[in-house]
Parts: C-alpha cells; structure tokens; sequence
C-alpha cells in the first residue's frame, strides 16, 4: 500500500460497505481490478473487520490490525474520521440493525408456508368430506333399493306400451307405501331435449293421480329410478306420460303406458 496510500481510507471504508461515493466507489473498484496489492490489503481488512464484528464480549482487536489502522492513521490525516467511521462500524456492525428486519421477513415466509399448507390440507379435507357423503347418498340410495326389492309387502305392477310400436317398451314398477318405488323400464322411445318421460301413482281410493318422478332413457331405451313416496298410498295401476322437462301437476295426455291393477 506504500505506492497506493491516496486509496487507503476508501479502501477501508470499502472494506466495511460504508463507501457511499458512487464516484469514489467506482474508482476504487476499477483500482482493485489491476492491483493484486490493493486487493490482498482488502482481504485482510475484511477478515480483521469480521472478527471483531462476531466478537460479543468485546476483546481487544487482533495486534496486526491494530498497528496497520495506526500506520494508516499516521501516513492519512483524514484517517482519524475514518476510523471514527470504523470505530461505529465495530461498535454498530449493520447486520446488527438489519437482524430484526431478516428475522420478521423469515417470520412472514414461514407463516406464508404454513398458511398454505393449511388451505393445501383444508381443500383436501372438503374434497375428502364431500366424496364420502357422495358415497354416503349413493349407499343410502342402494340400501333402499335393496329394501324394496326385498319387502315382504311390495306391489308389482307391469306397465305395457303400444302395441303398434317395435320393440315394445315394457316398464316394471315395485313399490312399498310409505318407503318408494322402484321402475325398471326397457325399450323406451327416445325424447326430445324439452321433454321427459312422467310417472304417475293412480290411488286405490279414487283421487286424482300423484307423480312418482321423471326420467328419460339412456341410449339403449332402459330406466332404471328409483323414488321415495313417504305416504302410505295404496295403487292402483302406474301410468307413464310425456311431459315438458320438470314435469306437470296433472298428467297430459294420451298416457303412453299404463298397468292394471
């Protein structure tokens, strides 16, 4: 450094990230980048500043350090505000000040990751919980299926369609009062968009007949429905029509298919 003392206080402040001088900076950097002596003196300063920075309980600076800061204050008069500078630089090293801020960014990162590994888990549970009711709903509707077909007390009614048509739709109700009924049908015409095959219950008393559901037929004409009837009705005959999509109140006519009682 004895041919480079103009750059020892910048070299120094450099050293410890305290060259502000964007000016002073830039020429220092470009010095370093052709003296090999400069920047073995940076080495060692960042090196002798980094112990002293880690140490807690305050020990004296290494010897070297110490007498090569003297030299530097001794050849420099501007030297001694320099190291003021350093002195604070020791005494308030900055990753002490910037260690709160790095502490709360790593605080609001982890409470990121944790926020999402709760949504992540949270949407995992509603697609769990919603796919056991599916299969809750989908076990209920067999289990009642199963009941019908093996009530003791269940009517079993075959419906027949026009003769005329061929193959001739033919449907099959069994139902039990108070629990539904179950329709298998075959052979079914298929319908337009806006219209749908209606179920009626004609009532063993006379009243007017009661809906028992709709449904329109897969490709190959077959129905397989199933539909809860919670009023102890006793039927008569079962009567199929075709409706506007939703259904109707009372059936319209002609009836397409119809069982004797």
């Amino acid at each position: 450094m004895n041919d480079h003392a103009q750059y020892a206080e910048t070299l120094a402040l450099y050293a410890v990230g305290a060259l502000d001088n964007r000016e002073e900076r830039a020429e220092l950097e470009a010095h370093l980048a052709s003296c090999p002596e400069c920047r073995d003196e940076l080495s060692a300063l960042r090196g002798d500043f980094a112990l002293l920075a880690l140490s807690t309980a305050g020990p004296l600076p290494p010897q070297r350090a110490r007498q090569r800061l003297l030299e530097a204050i001794s050849a420099e008069p501007r030297q001694l505000r320099v190291s003021r500078k350093l002195v604070m630089g020791v005494l308030h090293p900055r990753w002490l000040a910037t260690a709160p801020i790095a502490a709360t960014l790593l605080l609001a990162i982890f409470s990121l990751m944790l926020w999402r590994e709760d949504s992540r888990l949270r949407s995992k549970l509603e697609a769990a919980q919603a796919q056991l009711r599916e299969q809750t709903d989908q076990l209920q509707r067999v289990q009642a299926v199963v009941d019908l077909l093996n009530a003791r007390n269940a009517v079993h009614m075959t419906l027949v369609g026009t003769p005329t048509v061929s193959p001739q739709p033919q449907a099959r109700t069994i139902y039990v009062p108070q629990k539904g009924l179950l329709l298998m049908a075959n052979n079914m015409e298929s319908l337009p968009p806006d219209k749908v095959y209606q179920l009626w219950l004609l009532p063993a008393d006379g009243k007017p007949p009661m809906s028992a559901g709709t449904f329109k037929p897969d490709a190959r004409g077959n129905v397989v429905m199933h539909h809860p009837m919670r009023e102890a009705i006793q039927a008569k005959a079962f009567a199929i029509t075709i409706e506007p999509e939703g259904g109707s109140q009372t059936p319209t006519m002609p009836i397409r298919m119809i069982s004797a009682g």
